[in-house]
């Protein structure tokens, strides 16, 4: 038996629960289709911080990539993607400097639970641990195949959103992202393997994997995250402070870009570096929250309890590398901490290419009605920078349940 909807979003994530309470609470019919046991993808780990570049401008010096075409979409959204969150759970912070830009950090697994509520509540279904076998098309809509516990379901829709949290859990992908001669970390959910991009390959959407770009940090090579905590506890944040080398013993960026930066820059050397520190920086970055809200945690001693490749030397001297007189100035008289590195990734910037309103665009660039890649599946929002994930999630999702609802003829809430 086929059942109808108006809507279809593949993805309980933060921005998948964005579109599907836009569309549901604008009168769709309104299906939500995880393939994790849980909803909340990778924002159900992170941080809780809802943050957003300032204006235009900042993000340009940023991001200054090719492929970055999307990101005034989360600068320009920032404002409303707050005051909606704010309805469902108040933040539990004032504006904060986050990274490149300032949020608000919010609770995150109570957001995603008031969403996912406001969903059901509106007349919405969401169904966790089930996988979308096939996208098709089907008389000016679109066929869904999925397998659930309870068995398959066919499913047709007018719409249908991709949410399914990027590439990044696909470790060919990961791997291509440092030119193939390793499998850098995964720093996310397990379960983003690039669905909707595949879906999407197969109805003609084009899918931009020449943007190589990521969010990520940095790591000491061989810790091993075992726990959503570890992605914070073994983020090197403080790298804008270091000196970075690749293996050759060579600087190869400006390390006050910051660490997320300075992840994508090691990726493109081949994705193996060595990281210094000096004494003072470690102090700071040990006694210091990265930002108001987070944990303080001494990264360098978490690496090195848990097996990874860290050390310190008694001075610059003793450093198992030269280091140039910069280096040497910016590294201090006292002790020096390293850390062989790799970048650890969160999730990756090349998806579904979408045109300015948000529709997938084909192989010739012509929009492919009724489909809405959202989040980490919507391509180049970002390409040699960051300018937050979470904020892109809300307000790529809002966007693209308002988009599918309105297809259906339904007047879904003002984005």
């Amino acid at each position: 038996m086929t059942e109808d909807h108006d809507v279809v979003v593949l993805g309980a994530g933060l921005a998948g629960l964005s579109a599907a309470v836009t569309a549901a609470t604008g009168g769709a019919r309104t299906l939500v289709v995880e393939r994790a046991p849980m909803i909340g993808g990778s924002a159900a780990i992170s941080g809780g911080y809802v943050w957003a570049i300032e204006d235009e401008a900042a993000l340009r010096r940023e991001d200054p990539g090719p492929h970055q075409r999307h990101g005034r979409m989360v600068v320009e959204g920032y404002h409303d993607a707050i005051a909606w969150l704010s309805g469902f759970a108040s933040p539990l912070t004032g504006v904060e400097r986050a990274l490149a830009g300032r949020g608000h950090k919010f609770d995150m697994p109570v957001l995603l639970a008031h969403l996912t509520r406001a969903v059901t509540a509106a007349g919405g279904q969401v169904v966790v641990d089930a996988r979308t076998e096939r996208l098709s098309r089907d008389d000016g809509g679109y066929l869904v195949d999925v397998t659930t516990p309870a068995g398959p379901r066919r499913i047709t829709a007018r719409s249908v959103v991709l949410a399914t949290g990027g590439r990044q859990a696909d470790p060919d992908v990961r791997a291509r992202l440092v030119g193939g001669g390793f499998v850098p970390p995964l720093r996310g959910n397990p379960w983003s393997r690039g669905t909707g991009a595949a879906l999407a390959a197969g109805l003609g959407a084009s899918i931009n994997t020449a943007n190589t770009g990521f969010y990520g940090h940095l790591f000491a090579d061989g810790a091993e995250p075992l726990s959503p905590v570890d992605h914070i506890a073994f983020a090197l944040y403080h790298s804008d402070h270091g000196v970075l080398l690749d293996p050759a013993g060579r600087r190869f960026t400006d390390e006050t870009r910051g660490d997320h930066n300075n992840a994508i820059a090691l990726a493109a050397h081949g994705g193996r570096g060595l990281l210094l520190w000096s004494e003072a920086v470690q102090r700071a970055a040990a006694d210091t929250p990265f930002v108001p809200g987070s944990p303080r945690l001494d990264r360098w001693a978490f690496s090195r309890d848990r097996g990874a490749r860290v050390g310190v030397a008694d001075n610059v001297d003793a450093l198992p590398v030269p280091v140039d007189p910069e280096a040497r100035a910016r590294l201090g008289e006292g002790r020096v901490f390293h850390a062989d590195v790799v970048p650890a990734i969160t999730f990756t910037f090349g998806g579904v290419e979408a045109d300015t309103d948000g529709t997938a665009l084909d192989n010739t660039g012509s929009p492919i009605e009724g489909l809405y890649p959202a989040g980490a599946d919507l391509s180049d929002v970002y390409n040699e920078g960051y300018g937050g994930g979470l904020c892109l999630a809300v307000v790529s999702g809002r966007r693209a349940g308002r988009l599918a609802a309105l297809r259906t003829g339904k007047e879904a809430e003002r984005v």
